[in-house]
């Protein structure tokens, strides 16, 4: 009969095994769980009470009484370790001792959070075996504010949800906050919390794009449109909106950046009143322009140190062949390493017939953005077709784009020049780093960059190099020493105790 009950005992263990270690499996509680987890009870329940009453003598007087006192204080014991668990889960510190702080959050993006005052909800939709790296990341953010809540999908076991948002690629995370949405192709910290501070902006920022002059149009879909630069700017969560001078007669309040681009026309003398004003009521202008276009714009651009040149740049280096691309159409791997808008950005781009943006001394502050090579110049005849580097060029490097600075009574005003304008022509707009080029100056201008700025941490080479016989010395230490001293600890406190 004891062995009955042995066996029975046994057999309730591993069914209650059994049964968790299946729902671990598939993560679905059937009816065969709840079978196998009472069977498994009653089998346990049976061997102890047969137990308990064979060894009735054992568990009297004294040692019940020690026991019991033993068990009370190991459920207390445990009670408040759980309890403390529980706190902690909420409530904990932690430090992080890496030299370059990999591990914490920057300091920007802890202020934000902590005064997080709207929902924001994260979907980040990765494969299952990839959620543990970006849990991490995740918790950080959730943990500093109450409002914001993340979840992590695997698209191939949620196909609703992700054709829902319209998820094509895996690593892809949505940030939402009321109607306004962002979409992430890539997680870190930088990126998500730009993402969080454009869904939580309190005003819609407005660009502007100037019409009446021929200029090119967000609404065109042809190859010399700006169609997809208008959807990409959307993106980023801005308005836009057509402005005609003529009509207006003032730039808009609401306008937070005005894009002139390439006019076909002189501008009327009040438009250029009403720009001029604009910018000295800290206004924020982005110029584009082609060679042969009007060059009345320069009255405005002189004010603030700036002109375009009349002239086309030649590209004779031949890297342009690599794209298709001839002489006419330089390419610029060179950029200001200083400015928010070009920092880390290491995309070449590329500029069909572009001019030279050239500035002079004053009180403005000018940042060159981008330069072609040593083997290009400024071409000045060059309307016969036939073009040749002669007295009349300037040798490059040569600047294609600028942004100047100039403080005012209350605040700054910001204006980008740069002498091409279809190197974000819906043809050119997704090549290389024309798009991203571009919309960091949008960005920019819109001060946003200056809003949120963080830089991906360096991660410093601390390796400890090791000879073979220190290898060795140290495998014998941790390896062999240590776990054979514990050995022989406890052999000799056993047998002292058993003499």
């Amino acid at each position: 009969m004891k062995k009955i009950e042995n066996i029975l005992g046994l057999a309730g263990f591993f069914m209650l095994l059994a049964a968790q270690i299946w729902y671990s499996i598939n993560k679905v509680w059937q009816a065969s769980h709840w079978v196998l987890t009472l069977a498994g009870l009653l089998a346990m329940a049976y061997f102890i009470l047969i137990y308990l009453r064979e060894n009735r003598n054992r568990f009297s007087g004294r040692s019940v009484r020690e026991g019991g006192n033993m068990l009370v204080q190991i459920i207390v014991v445990l009670a408040i370790v759980a309890l403390l668990a529980f706190v902690s889960t909420r409530h904990h510190f932690r430090q992080d001792f890496t030299a370059n702080k990999l591990y914490s959050l920057a300091d920007q993006t802890t202020k934000l959070l902590n005064t997080l005052g709207q929902e924001v909800n994260i979907k980040a939709f990765y494969k299952k075996a990839e959620h543990k790296g970006v849990q991490d990341l995740l918790d950080e953010y959730a943990y500093r504010s109450k409002n914001l809540r993340y979840e992590l999908i695997d698209p191939d076991e949620n196909p609703g949800l992700t054709n829902q948002y319209g998820i094509t690629r895996y690593q892809t995370v949505i940030v939402e906050s009321g109607a306004k949405r962002q979409e992430l192709e890539s997680l870190s910290e930088s990126n998500l919390t730009n993402a969080i501070l454009k869904v939580t902006r309190d005003q819609d920022k407005v660009i502007y794009f100037l019409t009446g002059h021929g200029e090119r149009s967000t609404k065109d879909e042809s190859a010399e449109g700006y169609s997809r630069l208008a959807a990409a700017i959307g993106r980023e969560n801005y308005l836009i909106r057509e402005l005609n001078l003529v009509r207006r007669r003032q730039v808009p309040d609401s306008c937070t950046v005005l894009v002139m681009a390439a006019p076909q026309a002189n501008l009327f003398p009040g438009e250029m009143d009403s720009l001029k004003v604009y910018l000295q009521n800290d206004g924020k202008l982005i110029v584009l322009s082609d060679p042969d276009k009007p060059r009345d714009i320069n009255e405005l651009l002189r004010e603030y140190q700036l002109e375009i040149g009349s002239n086309l740049i030649i590209d004779a280096s031949g890297m342009g062949q690599l794209f298709g691309a001839g002489p006419a159409m330089p390419l610029v791997s060179t950029y200001d390493p200083s400015s928010p808008v070009t920092k880390d950005f290491s995309t070449m781009t590329f500029y069909p017939m572009a001019s030279s943006v050239d500035k002079s001394e004053g009180s403005a502050v000018v940042t060159e953005l981008l330069r072609t090579g040593p083997n290009s110049w400024a071409e000045t005849n060059y309307a016969s077709g036939e073009v040749g580097f002669d007295q009349a060029d300037r040798q490059g490097p040569i600047t294609i784009g600028a942004i100047s600075e100039k403080n005012n009574t209350s605040g700054k005003s910001l204006l980008a020049v740069f002498g091409d304008s279809d190197f974000i022509k819906n043809g050119f707009f997704e090549n290389q780093g024309n798009a991203d080029l571009f919309l960091n100056t949008v960005n920019y201008l819109a001060e946003e960059e200056d809003q949120i700025s963080i830089r991906p941490k360096e991660i410093d080479d601390r390796r400890l190099n090791m000879s073979a016989a220190g290898m060795k010395i140290l495998f014998y230490l941790v390896v062999i020493s240590i776990p054979l001293l514990l050995v022989v600890v406890g052999v000799l406190v056993f047998f002292r105790r058993n003499k």
